[in-house]
């Protein structure tokens, strides 16, 4: 990375977090700088409008949701093991940010907003939605799932268990979630498998 990429990339750490905890919309160029004790106007030569500034932190929260949750599901075993390991990742992503998953908090923010921002987090979720269901057909494929089974349904109920989680985790601080979340997940698999 040059220093002009490092430099970015410690930005968007920093707007992320702030998204994570605030919102996307809370996020400007002002805010950001005050938070990286940088100048407006070298932030604003980075990101021309805040709008920018906001699908760059979806980007980047693009990459590093890629990198730490996807990526590293897919090189477990297909299946059931990968599903695992996927909801895994993404409950260690979603933790370790202050306030929770960045994209369920900008699907609020942003779910009757339109504009280009809110079309760019749509096609990440849709992304997303499709990976689930990916998911799916990969344990049909492996044996782990039985051969009729709705792959749309089975994303739609893994996302929404995720989402439950989400909740759970972050506002009712929920001292039981992870057992809550386990004992979900495996009724869900449960529930796909061949009698």
């Amino acid at each position: 990375m040059t220093k002009g990429e490092d430099t970015k990339s410690m930005i968007l750490d920093a707007a992320l977090n702030m998204a994570s905890r605030l919102g996307l919309e809370a996020v400007s160029i002002g805010e950001l700088a005050k938070v990286t004790g940088m100048s407006k106007s070298g932030l604003f030569a980075h990101f021309q409008s805040k709008e920018n500034l906001q699908k760059e932190i979806l980007n980047h929260a693009g990459r590093l949701f890629s990198s730490k949750i996807v990526v590293p599901a897919l090189k477990t075993a297909a299946g059931i093991p990968r599903i695992k390991a996927l909801v895994h990742n993404w409950i260690g992503w979603t933790s370790k940010m202050t306030g929770g998953c960045v994209f369920v908090k900008a699907s609020t923010e942003f779910n009757k907003r339109p504009g280009k921002v809110r079309d760019h987090l749509l096609l990440q979720q849709e992304l997303w939605i499709d990976c689930l269901r990916r998911m799916g057909r990969s344990a049909v494929d492996a044996g782990h799932f039985r051969q009729d089974v709705d792959c749309d349904q089975f994303a739609f109920e893994l996302y929404s268990l995720l989402l439950g989680f989400h909740l759970y985790n972050n506002l009712l601080e929920d001292n039981d979630i992870a057992i809550r979340q386990n004992t979900a997940l495996e009724a869900l698999i449960r529930r796909y498998q061949p009698v």
